[in-house]
């Protein structure tokens, strides 16, 4: 007679062969109540396909006829109905799949009860958490889907001069560095739609086709449809589904390899004001992928105070609304990325601010995967998520204020006004200390303006290097692009041309108090003549204008003057604007009337905008 232990562990065995899909393994004896039972050990630890540790619970229970089919339950997805998101203790809160009945949660040995039992089937599955959702399925089919959807399937990328018609209405000139833009954001949606896998955009197409039903939801602890045990049906899907990559003695022997297409990185030199930072912000709003504009001054070197190298993916990050494959296909635009040049002559062991974070974005800017602090997480307490910098297209943008200066150095050229001196140091300190030198008032400010443009354009890469950038870092933006001044016929275009122009901003403000501004053209000659003085590029206009409309904007309002004007005369500073009043009125009327405005004085700012 053989023992009841030899027949479990047949019974067993023999499950296993066969897939193994019930959640609870019943074994009974053959013998009478007096002889000796098997005892399993009270749980089986199986890893499934999503890497959580599944516990199939095993009971002692009898079975209706006695035979193996009450370990043949298969399990599958639940879905919840009502939306109650909490320990889901009542059983109105899930429905049975195969059936629509409302389910009971079963005694399960896992910290958070996701084990179903259907009354009227004796269904058993399994309910997700949205940390499993999030971790395990649903990153699985989406990444490919959302990457391809995000490129070509919803609509074909902008060409480049429809970007660059964009950008022409909000800034003014620069005609070059438009068009490197436009050309590098085309190329960056050819680059995501390139180097996504074939057989990824094949599922997508697929997933568009048909919706998944039910039964192809059951993927929950690795446990496909047809009921095989260990995800090992979803594993072969899987590996069906991914492209191959090829390894070792395979790459030796292949002849056909597909081209994987690189990067580009830019880097942006123009002197303040020219709107470097104003075109990164145009572009970020006509972009279909994540765009971060990021600020190199606060970057540190790892350790110390001060914003980690990090935060400029995780500022991506946040723009894709924390979707990972999102981030890894979006654009990061360092800003005053000159600051971080390194400054010779500082004795100590470390530059924190300068070199050192160059030499931490090298690998950042040439594709690595960085660990970002998670949502609302500390980068020392919180779990950390990985992006991939791959195709993460970088464009650094800087004054680099003194660099002409190396130029004309470099190709021993005199300057305009004292000349160079030979002593002149290397950084960016000396190079800007040169500049201010060497900048006379005498020298005439368009032909001083033209000079500088005239060398930057022959800016190369070891001229950043003896400005204080590192060659690495130098040689991971190899397009360089400058952008020109901004001489007075620009700044007159750039007061009334752009959709969101500084004189169109303060006659908004003063329809508000139902008053109009009147600029005349040689006024705004006028004040371009004064902005390119300062040499604050196109910042320079809104501080003069502030200066000639405090005047008026502190009469205008309750009062009667209809109309302001302002002509060459006033810019100067040679008579005081000039208003135009409403006829007088009763004094009752006047009270009357100043009432109705203060109440309808929201009203008045809706129709100004408007």
């Amino acid at each position: 007679m053989s023992c009841t232990c030899t027949s479990a562990a047949r019974l067993f065995l023999n499950s296993a062969h066969r897939g193994l899909s019930c959640s609870r393994i019943q074994l009974f004896s053959l013998s009478r109540h007096g002889s000796r039972e098997a005892h399993l050990p009270p749980m089986v630890r199986v890893r499934s396909f999503s890497e959580t540790a599944v516990c199939y619970a095993s009971k002692d229970g009898t079975t209706k006829d006695g035979g193996s089919d009450g370990g043949k339950k298969s399990i599958s997805e639940g879905k919840r109905l009502s939306g109650s998101g909490g320990s889901g203790k009542g059983g109105s809160q899930l429905r049975c799949p195969k059936c629509g009945d409302p389910c009971t949660h079963v005694e399960t040995f896992v910290s958070s009860t996701r084990f179903v039992k259907c009354e009227k089937c004796h269904h058993f599955f399994v309910v997700l958490s949205e940390t499993d959702s999030k971790k395990g399925l649903n990153k699985e089919p989406e990444s490919a889907a959302e990457a391809v959807k995000l490129a070509f399937a919803q609509k074909p990328p902008p060409p480049p001069k429809k970007i660059y018609a964009y950008l022409d209405k909000y800034v003014v000139g620069q005609s070059y560095a438009k068009k490197v833009l436009a050309v590098a954001v085309y190329n960056h949606y050819k680059r995501i739609y390139n180097n996504i896998p074939a057989g990824s955009r094949q599922q997508v197409e697929v997933e568009k086709q048909a919706s998944l039903t039910p039964r192809e939801l059951l993927q929950i602890a690795g446990i496909s449809p047809h009921g095989n045990a260990l995800g090992a049906s979803m594993q072969q899907q899987a590996s069906q589904q991914a492209p191959q990559e090829r390894r070792g003695g395979d790459v030796l022997d292949s002849t056909h390899t597909d081209i994987k297409l690189e990067k580009s990185n830019i880097v942006l030199l123009g002197p303040t004001g020219s709107g470097k930072t104003l075109l990164a912000q145009t572009l970020a709003k006509c972009l279909d992928v994540p765009f971060a504009i990021c600020d190199c001054t606060t970057l540190t070197q790892a350790g110390y105070v001060g914003e980690d190298i990090e935060s400029v993916i995780a500022k991506l990050l946040q723009d894709a609304n924390y979707s990972v494959e999102k981030a890894q296909q979006g654009i990061v635009f360092l800003d005053e990325v000159d600051k971080i040049g390194s400054v010779p002559g500082i004795h100590q062991l470390r530059d924190v601010g300068g070199e050192g974070v160059q030499q931490g974005l090298l690998k950042l800017l040439e594709g690595t995967i960085v660990n970002v602090p998670e949502k609302n997480s500390r980068k020392l307490r919180g779990e950390t998520v990985q992006v991939d910098t791959t195709n993460i297209l970088f464009v650094a943008s800087g004054a680099f204020n003194g660099l002409d200066r190396i130029i004309s150095r470099r190709k021993n050229e005199k300057y305009l006004g004292f000349g160079t001196p030979s002593n002149l140091g290397k950084g960016r300190r000396a190079a800007a200390a040169a500049d201010l030198a060497n900048t006379s008032g005498e020298t005439d400010t368009v032909a001083e303006i033209e000079e500088k443009d005239r060398l930057l354009r022959h800016v190369e890469a070891r001229d950043l290097i003896e400005f204080g950038m590192i060659p690495e870092f130098v040689g991971r933006l190899p397009v360089v692009v400058p952008l020109h001044s901004l001489d007075e016929e620009t700044l007159v275009r750039i007061l009334t041309e752009p959709r969101n122009a500084v004189v169109p901003q303060y006659q908004a403000l003063f329809s508000m108090d139902k008053c109009e501004l009147n600029v005349t053209p040689d006024a705004l000659r006028a004040i371009a003549r004064l902005a390119l003085e300062r040499k604050t590029g196109a910042r320079g206009l809104r501080s003069i204008m502030e200066k000639l409309l405090l005047e008026p904007m502190f009469e205008v309002p309750h009062s009667d003057i209809m109309a302001v004007e302002l002509n060459k005369d006033i810019v100067q500073g040679k008579s005081e604007p000039r208003y135009i009043r409403a006829p007088a009125k009763e004094s009752a009327e006047e009270e009357y009337d100043s009432g109705i405005e203060e109440e309808n004085w929201p009203r008045q700012a809706d129709a100004a905008n408007n």
